[in-house]
């Protein structure tokens, strides 16, 4: 899992924002997700992703880690327009990738 106490994400230190800023950002236009409690921007990775930018572009202002850590798949989600796949895990690399995409990290607003 990705928790802001990992080693290798603590030598950064990232801007904490609430839940609200979060979702005004989004609707402001940012393409930015939540994987765990890290606020990642994808504008520079949708149409990498192999999965491609459709993919990516429906989990936009979402919490994400399910579908990171294959517990879901978007419906019918498959490497070839029509088909199906089953679930992805995703790889190491994968998760230094999303550590290159990390802009903040998303606080509880409860006091």
């Amino acid at each position: 899992m990705f928790r802001s106490e990992d080693q290798f994400i603590t030598d950064i230190e990232y801007p904490i924002i609430s839940e609200s800023t979060f979702n005004a950002r989004v609707k402001a236009g940012e393409k930015l997700v939540i994987l765990d409690n890290l606020v990642l921007n994808l504008s520079n990775y949708e149409h990498q992703h192999p999965g491609g930018a459709f993919l990516l572009s429906q989990t936009v202002g979402r919490d994400i880690s399910k579908f990171f850590y294959e517990g879901y798949q978007l419906d019918g989600n498959g490497n070839l327009p029509g088909t199906a796949s089953s679930a992805h895990a995703h790889s190491n690399v994968a998760r230094k990738i999303a550590i290159k995409h990390i802009v903040a990290i998303i606080a509880d607003e409860s006091p």
